[in-house]
């Protein structure tokens, strides 16, 4: 039954990707080049409305925190960020919406991004003892830290709970209301 809700689910997910077009590589470069904010509305609305839910459900104990995830804060997280952005910029696509690109318009692009990241997430786990020994991971080392206090497992630097959480995505759909379609011209 899980592995069923998992392929609807993800069905959908993929369906809503292509529906709004974040699955086509020219549209995620127009966002990038500020040239239609229509993808970055959207995606700034999903994640302000799924804090509110998240904070919503958690307050009313539909919700376990448990569920969640915090992985390590550190220096070797803040530079693979980096890297996947540059990634991200240059192929116009990042992991959900490349898989979706595969069953709606761009497979060509979609499989070469796949096989890119596959090499370098190769390249990373063999890499991974080198920049361990060199202290990439143990510098700047914050831990599992959250911005808020969800959960008493993992320390945060807001003490507000799913309150400030609820503010902030009440403040990020806000945000997509007003943000302009388009900020530079074509």
């Amino acid at each position: 039954m899980k592995i069923l809700l998992a392929i609807l689910l993800g069905g959908f997910f993929g369906f809503a990707l292509a529906y709004v077009g974040a699955t086509g590589f020219k549209n995620i470069l127009k966002m990038l080049r500020l040239e239609d904010l229509s993808l970055a509305k959207i995606i700034l609305f999903a994640i302000g409305f799924s804090s509110v839910l998240l904070s919503i459900s958690s307050l009313f104990g539909i919700f376990d925190t448990s569920h969640l995830s915090v992985k390590t804060m550190n220096l070797g997280g803040i530079i693979g960020g980096l890297l996947f952005g540059v990634a991200f910029g240059a192929v116009g696509t990042c992991p959900g919406t490349c898989i979706g690109a595969v069953g709606s318009n761009g497979v060509k692009r979609a499989v070469a991004a796949i096989l890119g990241g596959l090499v370098g997430a190769f390249a990373f786990s063999m890499s991974y003892g080198y920049f361990k020994g060199l202290g990439l991971f143990a510098a700047l080392n914050m831990g599992k830290l959250t911005l808020f206090n969800i959960s008493d497992k993992y320390p945060s630097v807001f003490n507000v709970g799913f309150v400030g959480l609820l503010i902030v995505g009440i403040l990020f759909m806000g945000a997509a209301y007003i943000l302009p379609k388009r900020i530079l011209k074509d």
